[in-house]
């Protein structure tokens, strides 16, 4: 086997390019070599790989978080992530674009894709969040994924019929800094 890196062609990286990413050619060529080390698969990643991956990055327990992530990068559903849809869900979840960073977010929280997130999925991605960042010092009113599911339907169900809409998901996160700092994963 050896160490020897493969590379991708510049007709692929200019695909790529194409394809939405918002990377360089040269650092699309330096996440394709770390996407590689990550897939024993040769050419795609499984959800186990997924979650691995995630162990690694996050002091917590990611699995459930890194299956949430998975269900948004996987855009065939065929319940792999092959390098391009790795880089388009990488770029737009580094996006500096909030509106699109914020899609995203809305699409995982979404977790049956009917248009509207419900009290049960919030909950279901605070205790993923909750899992994967157990260090980090929680104020007593969001000290519990049901006490921040709470607050976040307070401050974004803003018609009070148990549903946040893709609009009300908006309008809320970007009207608070704590909210559009949780949604987007970033809790500084």
């Amino acid at each position: 086997m050896g160490n020897k890196t493969s590379r991708l062609k510049p007709s692929a990286i200019e695909d790529l390019q194409k394809s939405g990413v918002d990377f360089s050619a040269e650092e699309i060529q330096e996440w394709y070599e770390e996407y590689q080390k990550s897939c024993r698969h040769g050419r795609f990643l499984t959800v186990k790989e997924f979650k691995d991956v995630y162990s690694k990055i996050f002091g917590g327990d990611a699995t459930a978080f890194a299956e949430h992530v998975f269900r948004t990068f996987d855009s065939d559903k065929n319940g792999k992530v092959d390098f391009k849809e790795f880089l388009i869900g990488l770029s737009v979840t580094s996006s500096s674009d909030v509106e699109k960073k914020l899609k995203w977010a809305f699409s995982m929280y979404d977790i049956d894709g009917n248009g509207f997130i419900d009290k049960k999925e919030m909950t279901s991605m605070m205790r993923a969040v909750y899992k994967m960042t157990p260090s980090i010092k929680k104020p007593d009113d969001v000290s519990t994924p049901e006490k921040m599911t709470r607050k976040l339907f307070e401050k974004m169900d803003a018609n009070g019929d148990g549903d946040i809409s893709w609009e009300e998901f908006y309008d809320g996160a970007v009207k608070d800094p704590l909210v559009l700092a949780m949604l987007q994963l970033n809790p500084d």
